[in-house]
């Protein structure tokens, strides 16, 4: 484990890194989808009826969407997320 995450584990609790790692890994494949498919972050707004804001704060991991807003997104963006840890979550 990197410095960084040892140190960020003694101060905000390895639940909590395990969240953010989480919630970084989906954002990231959000966005890679998005891009694949040529999608600019407004358009996938429109698409979706959500704000090119919100497609925006999701994919810099500065917002955690609520399941139906991710639910939205990867209908549009025809994907599924795989998510494994203690408990596993298939989306």
């Amino acid at each position: 484990m990197s410095e960084f995450l040892e140190k960020a584990n003694q101060v905000i609790g390895e639940e909590k890194v395990k969240q953010l790692r989480t919630e970084g890994y989906i954002a990231a494949q959000i966005k890679v989808r998005r891009q694949e498919l040529g999608y600019s972050q407004q358009q996938l707004a429109d698409k979706t009826g959500l704000q090119k804001s919100t497609i925006g704060r999701i994919e810099a991991g500065l917002n955690s969407p609520s399941l139906t807003t991710l639910l939205i997104i990867l209908e549009e963006l025809d994907m599924d997320i795989t998510v494994r840890g203690r408990d596993t979550l298939l989306v």
